[in-house]
């Protein structure tokens, strides 16, 4: 077997395939890879982490903790997939390397904020700073990951700034769905059926964020401004 080489391509088949297609050959196999990666990593993160905080009293530091390992561990699972599928992308080895940390590291942010509602019960929200307050918390929530993330990308893609713009998006329609499973539970419900919900949410909430990312990977792609990697069949 031959090794994998680079989409680089002579500048007539170059020409070849953008009068055919609009993106380089190898796209579709890279969308569809990070697509089922984000997928799979998110949704197996956010079940464990989100099974756990509807299981402890935030109250305690030590509950408190261990949601934050296990926000942690969900980051981590996050950019393990997504650097799957980017390694399907000619990007420098680094980014591939630091990118489960980054996340993971900006996933605790995410949660610690995520959390903090449920850990204050007599906070007020009639004055106008509360409500401040939480906006602002909110917007570093939804810019915590895709920040960390941008900080990698910038040194290779000038147009890295894209891809925090799309994660707000992505993100903030893939929150939408965590809210739903609150409000399906009830103190008699299962422990395994509520698992279960939180597992629907999860994977509702990771193919948004999914789909949403990987169109700002499409529309580099598109740009030229990353290229896909070929691998080259069997002899």
């Amino acid at each position: 077997m031959r090794p994998a080489r680079a989409a680089s391509l002579p500048t007539d088949e170059h020409l070849d395939y953008q009068a055919g297609s609009a993106y380089p050959p190898g796209t579709d196999v890279f969308f569809r890879r990070w697509v089922a990666c984000t997928i799979a990593g998110e949704a197996a993160g956010f079940t464990v982490a989100a099974a756990l905080a509807a299981t402890q009293d935030l109250s305690h530091m030590p509950e408190f903790a261990i949601l934050l390992g296990a926000g942690a561990l969900e980051g981590a699972l996050l950019g393990r997939g997504q650097a799957m599928a980017m390694s399907r992308l000619q990007l420098p080895t680094a980014i591939l390397r630091l990118w489960p940390v980054a996340t993971s590291v900006a996933a605790v942010v995410a949660w610690s904020i995520g959390l903090i509602p449920g850990s204050m019960h007599r906070m007020g929200w009639s004055s106008w700073s509360s409500w401040l307050l939480a906006a602002v918390l909110v917007l570093v929530l939804l810019a915590s990951i895709p920040t960390a993330q941008f900080m990698l990308l910038r040194t290779a893609l000038p147009t890295a700034g894209r891809w925090v713009r799309f994660n707000a998006v992505a993100w903030m329609l893939g929150l939408a769905w965590t809210f739903a499973p609150p409000a399906l539970v009830r103190p008699n419900t299962p422990v395994v059926s509520e698992i279960g919900v939180y597992a629907i949410a999860g994977i509702l909430m990771a193919a948004t964020v999914a789909i949403v990312t990987g169109l700002c990977w499409l529309s580099w792609l598109k740009r030229g401004n990353v290229r896909t990697v070929i691998l080259d069949a069997p002899d």
